[in-house]
């Protein structure tokens, strides 16, 4: 069954009701000579109490529709009054009528009692020689006038009525859609961290294996980097977003890592001021990616070393480029690294990422948070 609309966004119906109509309604009811003579001024009280009880008429009559309405959409479907059909516009122009005979009846009635309540207080109030404001026959027209109002105001609230639930519905939609993404984006995550561990460590220790017997202090240095990143991955593994300068850190180590994998083929250079070190955030991880990426789809040797650059420039984006060197059989895309980067970026600004070739140089242009 439909969700019933809150109290809040029933008031909001209810004034912007009163809002659109009791100007017409109080320009109707108040006869031309009041209009042009000073007895405007005694009526003001009264349009501003008649306001105060129709306002309170419409919530309660909105609360009717609201219910009357889920009730259709429990007997014919959620979709019975959003879409056209002339059983539901039928049923849409009975209802209104309904309403609006009733609230006619109630209106006099309340009104009535309001006045009778006003005179007996202040006495003083009560005019001496009550007198039409209109001859009979303008009555009779003023008065079909106002039962043609009360109709257009029911259908009005009727038609506000479902638009309000449409638009609540669609807010929920939304909503849950973009919960739903950033839970799929997270997980993505999630699954790249823990992919990364097991084969980055197997290949890590693969090579502290072979270097312990050529070289004890390098494989001093390479523990303690490994130590490094590995501290990282668990400090921030719940984390949406890191210091700058943090990310370069362990991509320093990390780096150090692969150039003993990779027997020197490879290097990055890092440009980064340290004021804009310790200024702005990134998502952790990000730059791993990105030189993860370099590495996979370029070829490296001693001669032709695969270089990496990382900088910023005055628009607040990081910079991650490499000369173009793709391999004659490059290594099969999962579509995890670039993807993963991009979509949880669009989860943490309305930057965009940005990435291509450019004067052949791979550029990846990752946006600074503060």
């Amino acid at each position: 069954m439909a969700e019933q609309l809150t109290s809040n966004k029933k008031w909001q119906l209810a004034i912007r009701l009163l809002l659109l109509y009791s100007p017409l309604l109080f320009y109707v009811n108040v006869s031309e000579t009041t209009w042009q003579s000073k007895a405007i001024i005694p009526v003001v009280p009264f349009f501003l109490g008649y306001s105060v009880v129709v306002l309170g008429l419409y919530f309660i009559w909105i609360n009717a529709t609201d219910w009357i309405q889920r009730q259709l959409f429990g007997w014919f479907g959620e979709d019975f009054l959003h879409e056209f059909s002339w059983k539901a516009i039928l049923i849409t122009i009975l209802i209104s009528l309904v309403l609006a005979l009733l609230f006619t009846l109630a209106f006099r009635e309340v009104l009535g009692i309001s006045f009778r309540l006003i005179f007996y207080l202040w006495p003083a109030l009560q005019p001496k020689n009550p007198t039409l404001p209109f001859p009979p026959e303008v009555m009779s027209y003023v008065q079909r006038a106002n039962i043609g109002f009360s109709v257009a105001i029911m259908l009005s609230a009727f038609d506000l009525t479902i638009n309000a639930r449409a638009f609540q519905q669609l807010k929920d939609v939304q909503l849950r859609a973009e919960r739903l993404e950033k839970e799929a984006a997270l997980s993505q995550f999630e699954a790249l961290k823990n992919q990364l561990s097991p084969h980055f460590l197997f290949n890590s220790l693969s090579i502290l294996t072979s270097l312990i017997h050529e070289d004890v202090e390098l494989s001093e240095q390479f523990i303690k980097q490994l130590s490094k990143a590995y501290r990282y991955l668990l400090e921030q593994r719940d984390q949406s977003l890191v210091p700058l300068k943090t990310e370069l850190d362990f991509i320093q180590a990390y780096t150090f890592l692969l150039q003993i994998r990779f027997e020197n083929k490879f290097e990055v250079f890092i440009d980064v001021p340290q004021t804009v070190q310790n200024q702005y955030r990134i998502a952790p991880l990000s730059l791993q990616l990105v030189v993860e990426n370099a590495v996979k789809h370029n070829r490296m040797s001693i001669h032709k070393r695969l270089q990496v650059r990382i900088y910023t420039d005055m628009e607040e984006f990081l910079i991650i480029e490499n000369l173009l060197q793709l391999r004659e059989q490059p290594e099969p895309s999962t579509g995890v690294g670039l993807a993963n980067i991009t979509n949880r970026y669009n989860l943490l600004t309305e930057r965009p990422i940005w990435y291509g070739e450019q004067h052949g140089l791979f550029v990846v242009k990752i946006p600074l948070i503060i």
